[in-house]
């Protein structure tokens, strides 16, 4: 059984929502698809949220119109006059559930998180409607499924966490009898719904990550996140045009990757498909007959993967005079950064053990003189010192078995200091699959070409062959890569 998602720019338009239907058909059944909303469609209902907040009647009317023909121009590729007809049915009551939570908004004067969930699925559900009607309309039996009532999750609106038993008995009942009926299942992307029913959503990267939940609760073979790239990258090719595609990564590296800024997955996409040892495929609707990147338990490779640089970063040193007060320093630090919602990207501690080093993402903690202020309080009780750099970036390089190599560490400092790179600090731990050294800013730019070019350039490309029809997939799994 295979779970596909298409992102929004590979359904934004008719042309792409007819390639992602074909794509669809040409894979062993059962399936089932996890659609996302057309591409800038979310924004256009969070700006409707905010002209109903506000009261601003002719930028609602507006945004709506664009909206609705944005829709109208899928709908009208659809053959079928009545496949059309029952969709355009379904499609004019979300709109007019959206247009209830429109009121609702107005009405309050602002926008909910629990508002704006509900606001924003119309986009997701619109999709769903209309794939699962073209599937029909072209002679593929399908059927859409709304995703909350499928991935149970808490109450949590703008950022809700899955119950995975919850999910996994709604997925049997829901949509497993559709699949033995022979159907294609076309679901949402992105939502859930709360223990009560309530419509919630599950942040960034909340796409993809609904497609390896109902993946691990489907026990399927093989999910495949069909996006805009060919592929994970070796780095951004806007930094590296050489970077070249990874044929196969393994789950660590894949997250490693995902938390240290490749864009392609995140983070938590890969984590229910770890659980079950269930293989994901990323590939290209632009490109559909490439091979793409197989992530998977293990490869056999031991090769630098992959090169990339978090930027916007704040690189905060905590300096405590008593070695008996580290413990307790560090437990203030960290309860003062969850409470002001910083997001921590990597911590280290020096050898001298008295000082800590935090990289923190700059946006969520609102500069250094913010939050120098507040670690400074919370940290009185241990008379600990405080510096702040808001100009460093973070450059990783990603491959197994490369973190606890010490000639690894050894090259990069080498690569760096030819480069004229300055390291403001390093971290290699012998458990880990990436290296990683904070740089100035200004400076990440080139230290991501040397390392690549360094590590990756010379290395010759691994022959990526095409995929084949997966009638057997975990033995295909086994052989990518």
């Amino acid at each position: 059984m295979i779970v596909l998602k298409f992102g929004g720019t590979s359904v934004g338009i008719l042309e792409k929502v007819r390639d992602a239907a074909a794509i669809i058909e040409q894979q062993p059944e059962p399936r089932a698809a996890v659609v996302s909303a057309a591409s800038g469609v979310t924004n256009l209902l969070l700006e409707a949220a905010q002209c109903a907040a506000v009261g601003d009647e002719t930028g609602l009317s507006h945004v709506l119109e664009t909206i609705t023909g944005k829709h109208a121009a899928i709908l009208d590729g659809i053959a079928d006059e009545h496949e059309r007809a029952g969709a355009v049915a379904i499609l004019d009551q979300l709109f007019a559930t959206l247009l209830d939570s429109l009121r609702a908004v107005t009405a309050t004067g602002e926008v909910s998180k629990e508002h704006s969930d509900r606001i924003v699925s119309t986009g997701e559900k619109s999709m769903a409607v209309m794939m699962a009607a073209l599937l029909r309309s072209l002679g593929t039996p399908a059927v859409h499924v709304f995703a909350d009532t499928v991935i149970g999750t808490d109450d949590r609106f703008g950022n809700a966490r899955p119950d995975r038993e919850r999910t996994r008995v709604q997925a049997e009942e829901r949509v497993r009898p559709h699949l033995d009926d022979g159907k294609t299942v076309i679901m949402t992307g992105f939502i859930g719904g709360a223990p009560d029913g309530r419509t919630t959503t599950l942040g960034r990267g909340g796409s993809d990550y609904s497609a390896t939940i109902l993946g691990a609760a489907l026990n399927a073979d093989e999910v495949q996140i069909w996006t805009d790239v060919p592929g994970v990258l070796s780095a951004d090719p806007r930094q590296v045009p050489e970077a070249r595609v990874v044929p196969a990564i393994s789950y660590e590296e894949a997250q490693e990757l995902a938390h240290f800024g490749a864009k392609v997955l995140h983070p938590r996409t890969i984590r229910p498909a770890v659980a079950r040892d269930i293989p994901v495929r990323i590939l290209s609707t632009f490109a559909p007959t490439e091979p793409g990147t197989l992530v998977q338990r293990r490869t056999s490779d031991t090769r630098i993967k992959a090169v990339t640089a978090m930027k916007g970063l704040m690189m905060l040193s905590i300096d405590v005079p008593e070695l008996e007060d580290l413990a307790g320093a560090a437990a203030s630090v960290f309860q003062q950064l969850h409470v002001d919602r910083v997001e921590i990207v990597h911590v280290a501690q020096a050898s001298s053990r008295r000082r800590m080093t935090y990289l923190v993402d700059a946006a969520s903690a609102g500069g250094c003189a913010t939050t120098v202020l507040a670690l400074d309080s919370a940290l009185d009780d241990y008379e600990a010192v405080v510096a702040c750099d808001d100009q460093v970036a973070l450059v990783a390089i990603v491959g197994e078995g490369s973190a606890d190599k010490p000639a690894t560490l050894s090259k990069m400092m080498e690569v760096l200091r030819k480069a004229g790179v300055p390291v403001l600090g390093s971290s290699q731990q012998t458990s880990n699959v990436a290296l990683v050294v904070v740089v100035p800013a200004l400076r990440a730019q080139k230290a991501v070409e040397a390392v690549h070019e360094a590590f990756i350039g010379t290395q010759p490309a691994s022959a990526p062959g095409r995929r084949q029809r997966r009638t057997r997939m975990q033995r295909e799994s086994l052989r990518v890569g």
